[in-house]
Order: structure tokens, then sequence, then C-alpha cells
């Protein structure tokens, strides 16, 4: 039975990984990463990019589409951030997810859903009808580097034999705001004043 993507899902596998974890710095990790995750899909990027969560210089290595987008600073990742806002595409996440945290970062597999209109860019060469809804699933892999506590990066690798394509119902759909609004409460386990003490471990003060 095709699991349907559920913005409350975002944070389980941290969560579940948090549960587990005692080393105090990969903790520190595991929450940078826990409220990144959700501000992203909230469409919150800018709270994403301040400099108690992220290095001055980030760079983003990501394979979209078969190509490798390279994302060489603040500046282009902010204006990837703003144009996934604009364009409406900021609301996905994972039907089944596996964290790995180690001093160098987070390391992740998983199972993506976005839940899309079929006017979406996303499927774009699909034979899909534009006035119906669609889930897109595919796997993805990607390591998160972190310098002292806070992210250095993302490389992202998106497995295109894995992409599925199914026509899903209109309720399925859940808007920015909508998400925006679900994920409120779980923002406020990983405030950023957290996230500001755990820098503390790496003599970090900003």
């Amino acid at each position: 039975m095709l699991k349907i993507f559920d913005v409350r899902d975002v944070p389980a596998a941290v969560d579940a990984r948090l549960a587990v974890t005692e080393n105090p710095r990969h903790r520190h990790i595991l929450e940078n990463f826990r409220r990144h995750g959700l501000l992203e899909v909230s469409g919150l990027w800018q709270d994403i990019l301040v400099p108690s969560m992220t290095v001055e210089h980030p760079v983003y290595r990501l394979m979209i589409g078969g190509k490798t987008l390279i994302l060489d600073g603040m500046e282009a990742v902010q204006d990837f951030y703003r144009g996934t806002a604009e364009g409406v595409e900021n609301v996905f996440g994972p039907l089944e997810e596996e964290i790995a945290v180690s001093d160098h970062g987070i390391f992740s597999e998983a199972l993506f859903g976005h839940v899309v209109r079929g006017t979406s860019p996303m499927l774009a060469g699909e034979d899909v009808e534009p006035d119906k809804v669609y889930q897109i699933t595919h796997y993805i892999s990607s390591c998160w580097p972190y310098v002292d506590g806070r992210l250095q990066g993302e490389h992202v690798y998106d497995d295109l034999d894995s992409w599925v394509v199914t026509e899903v119902d209109e309720s399925a759909i859940t808007t920015p705001d909508e998400a925006r609004r679900i994920l409120a409460p779980y923002l406020m386990d990983s405030p950023l004043s957290k996230i500001e003490q755990g820098l503390t471990q790496f003599g970090v003060r900003l």
C-alpha cells in the first residue's frame, strides 16, 4: 500500500536517532539537522542560514535530474532556497529514512515523497494530467558535513532510476501555509537558543 507523505514525519528519523545518541556533540549536530529540515519544509529558509546554523560560505552539491548543481557560497544557496519557496516546491520529505551521525556530520538514506499537482515542473515529461494530483517517490542519499557544530554544506544524490509517479487523492496535497502551521509545534522543540547553547561545546561564540 502506498504511503502518502505527511509533514509530521519530517523529524521522525532524527528524533529516533536522538533517542539513542549520547555523545553531546553528535546530539548538537542532530538538533541542527532537525531544525534545518523543519525550517525548510515550513518555508522559513532564511532562518537556516543564520550564523549559528550555517557557516558563512556553505557549498552544496546537489544531483538533480541527472545533473550536479553546485551552490558555492551564501548568495547561491540563498537564491536556491528562495526559488524553491517561491515555486512552492518546499513541501516534501521522507517516507522512510535512516540517519547516522559522526564527527563529520549527518548521513542519510531516504525514500522521499513529493505530492504535487499535474502542472508541477517536477512532472515534466511524465504522462500525467494537469488537473490531477500525484506523489513522486524516489531514493535520496545525502551527506551533510559540519564544521565546529555548523552546517558546511549538503551533498545530495538522487537515484533517478527509483522515481515512481502515482496518482493520489486531492486531499494528499499539503500547502506551504498548512505545512508551516502543522510544523510550528515541532519547531518549538528545536529553538535557536538550543542550537546556540550547543555551539559552546565547540568553542564557538557568535
